[in-house]
């Protein structure tokens, strides 16, 4: 790719080797640093299947993916010093040593702990991680570390052909968007649940229930289990990350699990009602852009709103236990999650309806 920066604009490479939800939370570290330096190149190194987060994102001039397992040594060696600044944006070994590889200068989050010694050395400067504040602020701090004002916004990408795509798929003018789908059973809400809000959001407030689809056989059959208690009208939606973008434009509200469905509906600016079991919302919940606080949902339980984000979660003792399995449960279900009733999410989106 021709290089065509304005003589004295930075390259900068924002490393993130993680998950699609953990690509997307780096976009307010790409947008401070865009606006900083509007003739900057802001590239991404990611695994391969996380690029979806940032596909068609104005901010990013080109990604570079690597295989989640595997080697990638040839791909590092290539990056060589090649960017005047790489940015670690989590404190993983192999995101460090990317980083330290590709940068004339390097900086990145590391954890405050004695085997993270060796990160301080080969990076030029750190941030601490803090998983007291929410991870958008860790983005933040290494904005600030460069120098740069910080903007607490994150941004998900997409074009016109998407939103013809969506309104080609959903004809309704007011629709409840959800995506039940996760990769951890831990974080699921019962099909039963989801069917019965369905019918609810049928009857009760007049709009169409849409559920997305994906091509896993897993969530084809949770789709099909799901389609079976929900009402006869429910719009299923096969779409890809930037048409789901799309959709989320024009949707009356958005409800979903802790993934990262949910925190582009944030991005978007839909009204968002996420459904969290035994997550710490304080560091991963959904981030409501333009938000100021260090962690906008540091109750870490019950009913949370701010800005767009409304956090549906039980008020026990045990949450948020940040575990895979329930140890309260003799079912081995997530107890916290399946408490969560179709008709307390019902009152939180008519309550986010009243605020439209």
């Amino acid at each position: 790719m021709t290089d065509k920066r304005k003589p004295g604009a930075p390259s900068v490479l924002i490393v993130s080797l993680r998950y699609i939800g953990d690509v997307l939370v780096t976009t307010p570290l790409a947008l401070s640093l865009k606006t900083a330096y509007p003739d900057a190149a802001i590239d991404y190194l990611v695994f391969a299947g996380t690029d979806k987060a940032i596909l068609k994102n104005p901010l990013v001039r080109k990604i570079i993916t690597i295989p989640r397992k595997g080697k990638s040594i040839r791909i590092l060696l290539s990056l060589f010093r090649r960017y005047d600044v790489a940015v670690a944006a989590y404190p993983s070994d192999r995101t460090v040593i990317a980083a330290a590889c590709a940068g004339k200068r390097s900086i990145g989050l590391i954890y405050h702990s004695g085997k993270s010694w060796w990160k301080r050395i080969v990076l030029s400067s750190y941030c601490i991680c803090d998983d007291r504040f929410h991870v958008v602020i860790a983005m933040l701090s290494l904005a600030r570390k460069l120098g740069v004002p910080s903007i607490p916004r994150a941004v998900m990408g997409y074009d016109g052909d998407d939103v013809a795509f969506a309104r080609g798929a959903i004809s309704s003018d007011r629709y409840i968007l959800m995506h039940p789908y996760s990769m951890k059973r831990c974080k699921y809400w019962p099909a039963e649940l989801w069917g019965k809000l369905a019918a609810l959001i049928h009857d009760q407030i007049g709009c169409t229930a849409v559920f997305t689809a994906t091509p896993a056989p897993g969530d084809n059959a949770y789709l099909d289990e799901i389609l079976s208690i929900a009402p006869r009208d429910t719009v299923t939606f096969p779409c890809d990350l930037n048409q789901f973008a799309a959709a989320l434009k024009d949707c009356t509200a958005y409800v979903g699990i802790d993934t990262a469905a949910t925190h582009i509906a944030a991005a978007i600016e839909a009204p968002t009602i996420a459904l969290y079991g035994p997550s710490f919302t304080r560091y991963w919940a959904p981030w409501p852009n333009g938000c100021e606080e260090l962690s906008p949902f540091a109750a870490n339980k019950g009913m949370q709103r701010k800005g767009c984000v409304s956090i549906v979660q039980k008020e026990w003792d045990c949450v948020p236990c940040n575990k895979e399995s329930c140890r309260i449960s003799t079912r081995d279900r997530t107890e916290c999650m399946e408490a969560i009733t179709p008709e307390e999410v019902l009152q939180e989106i008519i309550t986010r309806l009243k605020q439209r």
